[in-house]
């Protein structure tokens, strides 16, 4: 099943979140298919980079100190197209009900996914929001709620 998932080889992601742990699980989670990732502890420094690298996607936490998901991503859309503002996003957040979903929408994401979340997941989000091509059966249907996007939904 592993080559049912696209390659990302070629494409430099950002994660933002300031646990440590999570930057590295999804850094690993996006390096197992090619992507190139870069990590940063503080929406501040992300958002440095932002400006400095050619970034095919963001992916950033909501719940951080100093300036959060929300603020970060509208500080991105506010740049100069050449700085980074239409760089594609996505919300990783432990913030999981409908209405944070649509916040993350709102303020500039273009979609929402809740922690912890699947490799599986993760790569068709990543791919989808990217617009790069896939063999999911899933493929073009959005993520209609945070539950379908959570991982190991035992009872």
């Amino acid at each position: 099943m592993g080559n049912m998932n696209p390659s990302l080889s070629g494409h430099k992601v950002l994660v933002v979140d300031d646990e440590e742990e999570i930057l590295v699980i999804t850094r690993l989670m996006l390096e197992l298919h090619g992507a190139e990732v870069i990590t940063s502890l503080t929406a501040a420094k992300g958002l440095e980079q932002v400006q400095i690298q050619r970034l095919d996607l963001i992916i950033s936490d909501i719940s951080m100190p100093h300036m959060d998901g929300y603020q970060f991503i509208q500080a991105v859309r506010n740049l100069p197209a050449r700085k980074g503002k239409n760089t594609p996003a996505l919300a990783l957040t432990a913030f999981s009900r409908s209405q944070d979903r649509e916040r993350a929408l709102n303020a500039g994401f273009q979609a929402h996914l809740s922690k912890p979340v699947s490799l599986q997941v993760l790569i068709e989000t990543v791919t989808r929001v990217t617009n790069l091509p896939t063999h999911s059966a899933h493929w073009g249907r959005p993520i209609s709620s945070p539950s379908q996007a959570r991982f190991g939904s035992l009872p």
